[in-house]
């Protein structure tokens, strides 16, 4: 088992595996199982080169792996992680206690599963790992999360107490976010909020029923509505009142008008010329600065193929 309990806001730099289950498994397959991102070949190397302990001492290919054993795998540019520029960040607003990013689409926020490397998370412990901050190394810890295909606004801190304070307004629902998406169909322009309890599922028909329903509100401003190449489409501006997984998605989708591509929630599949992902993006968050006593506003532009479709969509025709 990988990472059971792990702050998610931690890069990983050293993936420690607790061996559970009664199988035993020479060290080599045991990882190969458990470590999707390399090869039977190259785990073999990694355990060559020294990058493998067993319970503390250094691990052979052959070796049987045994319930209780501690594996610990250290990870540097020699294992194959990519070699992080700052340019793989789009920083916004950065200040010596809080960074805010405009998130790429198609990026983890942190370390998943099997997923260990090209995540926010680990770009950023690679920013500021030689940085010192006044009471020592600055450790960017996130104040919310935000799914791989959305993008927008991220805020991090770099600082324990402020990540705490932003992270609490986040929870209080403090904190002022509005989101572009795009909808599919024609959304009723006179829709001001959709006021629907919902919960987390996996699926539509599971978010919306089920005993653990919470109250969800999102306030709706309709812009535009487009047709293009015989398919009708709503921009709009979504403003979560409160703060559920998913809220947006979920609550586009209960009236009939999911996000196209987001099929978890009945989303036709985006047009060859759309991006193939769901169409959602963070783009104002704003909130109190615990350090700066004022409130701070951070905006973020569209990134360019969301740019450049709804450009393309106003020369198809406006409704």
């Amino acid at each position: 088992m990988i990472g059971k309990g792990r702050n998610l806001a931690e890069a990983r730099e050293v993936i420690v595996i607790n061996v559970r289950g009664q199988q035993v498994l020479r060290l080599d397959l045991y990882l190969k199982d458990n470590l999707a991102w390399r090869s039977r070949n190259k785990i073999q190397r990694l355990i060559r080169d020294g990058y493998v302990t067993v319970n503390g001492k250094p691990g052979k290919a052959s070796q049987l792996i045994r319930m209780g054993d501690v594996i610990e795998i250290r990870l540097s540019l020699g294992t194959g992680v990519p070699d992080y520029q700052e340019q793989s960040l789009d920083i916004i607003y950065e200040d010596p206690w809080l960074v805010a990013l405009n998130k790429a689409p198609g990026m983890l926020v942190h370390p998943v599963g099997k997923h260990v490397y090209d995540t926010v998370i680990n770009y950023l412990h690679h920013r500021y790992k030689d940085q010192m901050a006044p009471h020592g190394p600055t450790h960017p810890k996130l104040c919310h999360r935000i799914d791989r295909d959305t993008t927008g606004v991220l805020l991090v801190g770099k600082d324990r107490y402020v990540h705490l304070q932003v992270q609490g307004q986040l929870e209080r629902r403090q904190v002022s976010k509005q989101y572009y998406a795009l909808a599919q169909g024609i959304v009723d322009p006179q829709l001001e909020s959709i006021d629907r309890p919902i919960r987390e599922g996996d699926d539509l028909e599971s978010a919306l029923e089920g005993p653990q329903l919470k109250p969800s509100k999102t306030l709706i401003e309709v812009k535009n509505h487009f047709r293009f190449e015989g398919k009708e489409y709503t921009w709009l501006y979504a403003k979560p009142v409160t703060g559920r997984q998913n809220q947006i998605r979920v609550h586009l989708a209960s009236i009939g008008h999911p996000l196209i591509g987001d099929d978890r929630y009945s989303g036709d599949s985006p047009p060859a010329n759309f991006p193939q992902r769901f169409l959602l993006h963070a783009r104002m968050f704003r909130f109190y600065h615990p350090r700066l006593k004022t409130e701070v506003e951070v905006r973020a532009d569209l990134p360019p193929d969301l740019l450049e479709l709804v450009e393309e969509l106003k020369d198809g025709y406006k409704i």
